[in-house]
């Protein structure tokens, strides 16, 4: 059965040990990443129905291991998702301020920028059940190219990245070196849903199917209190 804890425990102990063998991608080490950073990163995933596991996956390779939100490569992108100067702009900050952030801190501009170029494929506030690991890992890297698997990059992009050319090829790498790899957990979300259930929305259902009874509840508290009260103070 499905256990978001034992996803976060897998993505910490992964981490950890990292840290405990000194890696660094260059000069840069790996984060001290906590169980409180991963529950955070993992109530930002749910906001959008995209599975814990891919967004671990999509942070290790685009930060080289590192987890790290000050890493910063060769053209200036920086951070957990390499947020290039110009994006980093148009979300309300600067890559030399995410550099000095904390893991928490950054995912406020990772949930920002998530948005930005994953709103209009949502449904609902969530993303489709034809939603691939692949179209997650596009969202950070190229948006256009979501939904679009066969999509060619222009020979700039190519170049600039290993060779690479269509979505696929840029999976494939990513996922190399992955905490979550396919054998362990499934490509496509409707894939996701059918072998573990159709957890991502467990807790956004309940919270709106239970909003009147819970209301009600806290109504039906709060005068009891007062009456209560009124009785002690006659």
């Amino acid at each position: 059965m499905y256990n978001k804890e034992d996803s976060i425990n897998t993505a910490y102990d992964f981490i950890q040990a990292r840290v405990k063998k000194g890696y660094k991608y260059k000069s840069t080490p790996v984060y001290n990443v906590t169980k409180s950073d991963l529950q955070e990163l993992m109530k930002l995933t749910d906001k959008y129905g995209i599975p814990f596991e891919w967004m671990v996956n999509l942070i290790n390779n685009e930060s080289a291991g590192t987890f790290n939100p000050a890493i910063t490569n060769s053209i200036g992108a920086t951070g957990l998702i390499q947020f290039l100067k110009s994006t980093a702009t148009s979300l309300g900050t600067t890559t030399d301020d995410l550099k000095k952030m904390t893991f928490k801190e950054q995912l406020v501009y990772v949930d920002k920028f998530l948005y930005a170029n994953l709103k209009k494929h949502l449904i609902d506030g969530k993303v489709p059940n034809t939603f691939t690991q692949g179209d997650l890992f596009m969202t950070i890297f190229y948006p256009v190219a979501v939904g679009k698997p066969e999509y060619v990059f222009p020979d700039k992009v190519s170049r600039n990245n290993s060779g690479i050319k269509k979505p696929k090829d840029y999976t494939e790498r990513a996922l190399a070196s992955a905490i979550f790899p396919l054998s362990a957990f499934p490509y496509t979300l409707a894939e996701v849903k059918k072998k573990f259930g159709a957890v991502f929305n467990e807790s956004t259902k309940f919270a709106k199917s239970n909003f009147i009874p819970i209301v009600v509840v806290l109504i039906g508290l709060a005068g009891l209190g007062f009456f209560v009260y009124k009785k002690l103070n006659k």
